[in-house]
């Protein structure tokens, strides 16, 4: 979950700040979930470090820790050579479903 108040705070309650950074992860990453379980299937490790570490900082930015630290098992993993284990990928994109659901809330 984006700890929405952190995020308001770096935006200096700025609400377009807001909606621009929550918009632009929707356009960007919003189907991510779907692009890491692709990648999962098609045991494609340096895609999934891609996707993961991309979404690590874009987590970070978003005052999202827990997503942090699930892109950061995932990564670490891939970085390795190493197929991620099937739970460290339905956590990630469990918490990416629960994010983009936030988001839209949001920007209603």
């Amino acid at each position: 979950m984006i700890k929405v108040d952190e995020l308001k705070a770096l935006c200096d309650g700025d609400d377009s700040m807001l909606n621009m950074l929550l918009t632009l992860y929707i356009e960007e990453y919003g189907q991510s979930a779907k692009h890491i379980q692709q990648s999962y299937r098609t045991e494609d490790i340096d895609g999934l470090f891609r996707i993961s570490h991309e979404l690590k900082g874009m987590f970070s930015n978003l005052c999202a820790q827990d997503a942090v630290s699930l892109a950061q098992v995932v990564e670490s993993s891939s970085k390795g050579g190493l197929l991620p284990e099937q739970i460290a990928i339905n956590n990630l994109c469990s918490e990416i479903q629960t994010i983009n659901q936030q988001i839209a809330a949001i920007l209603q």
